[in-house]
């Protein structure tokens, strides 16, 4: 018979009384500790702190931080950590951040973020960050992000992004970053989407309810038919002196999630100073000058008829 715990001390209880069948359904934020050979479940938005060879099953949203010889089984939504020889099995839309020597079995549409020794077995649509040493066997139609000295083994059809020249890739369809020059502003725009005509190219802005960005520096205004400049413009490919502009709406917002209001610029692509993000996985955006401000747009890009 399940027995349902909410707090520290009822679930030592529980565990001392030798009851099987123990879910975890603590409040939101509230950790509960699971440590030596116990068996869990932790459901809705438990988070529990499993260690020793403790057994948990997590669904929901629930979350879990796995170390030593820890087992953790996570569906649904539910969020992992772990590490030391931690080894967590991870499908639906579960997401787990590895490291240490833990291991990793991600099906489904899972996350994992494996850095230091982990290794990870992925497959189905999973979608893998491996860093550091880690190793990574994928097959399906799995990504794979590889940075640092990664190993991936991949089957023909497992998208590998490769993020460091130290990475290792045998097999897979491979999209190799680091061949790309992304300070180039034509292959920037070519690889970001970004819409060209008659070599002047359109990016977008996001602002406050007075057409106003920058505010953390020096406020500039972008209304319709004007032209803004950016008076501490520098060349370099790097934040900061210029104007920053993405290439879509949902990028900008990214830059200022309190936006109410967005633009379209026209900006000549020779112009266009290119910040590099593919590298690090960083939203992308890039700087100028000045810009020609020609439309106000929605959230998704559609033009606001004035």
């Amino acid at each position: 018979m399940s027995i349902i715990v909410k707090t520290q001390a009822e679930l030592d209880a529980a565990i001392a009384a030798g009851s099987q069948g123990i879910i975890i359904d603590s409040p939101a934020g509230v950790w509960l500790s699971v440590g030596g050979s116990a068996t869990v479940w932790a459901s809705g938005s438990a988070t529990v702190e499993a260690s020793g060879s403790a057994t948990v099953e997590a669904w929901g949203s629930a979350t879990v931080r796995a170390s030593d010889s820890a087992t953790v089984e996570a569906s649904g939504s539910a969020t992992v950590e772990a590490w030391g020889s931690a080894t967590v099995r991870a499908s639906d839309s579960a997401t787990v951040r590895a490291s240490g020597s833990a291991t990793v079995e991600a099906s489904g549409s899972a996350t994992v973020r494996a850095s230091d020794s982990a290794t990870v077995e992925a497959s189905g649509s999973a979608t893998v960050e491996a860093w550091g040493s880690a190793t990574v066997r994928a097959s399906g139609s799995a990504t794979v992000r590889a940075s640092g000295s990664a190993t991936v083994q991949a089957s023909p059809l497992v998208a590998v992004y490769l993020h460091s020249g130290r990475a290792v890739v045998h097999g897979g369809t491979l999209i190799d970053l680091t061949a790309i020059t992304e300070t180039d502003p034509v292959t920037w725009c070519a690889v970001h989407g970004v819409a060209v005509t008659d070599g002047m190219a359109s990016l977008y802005k996001a602002t406050d309810g007075d057409l106003t960005a920058g505010h953390s520096y020096r406020p500039v205004r972008y209304d319709v038919g004007t032209e803004p400049v950016a008076p501490d413009f520098d060349a370099r490919s790097e934040c900061g002196g210029g104007l920053h502009l993405s290439p879509t709406t949902g990028q900008a917002t990214t830059y200022r999630s309190d936006a109410s209001r967005w633009v379209r610029v026209e900006v000549p692509v020779g112009e266009i100073v290119p910040i590099p993000s593919l590298l690090s996985g960083a939203v992308a955006k890039c700087k100028v000058r000045t810009c020609r401000v020609v439309a106000e747009v929605d959230r998704n890009g559609r033009e606001i008829a004035r």
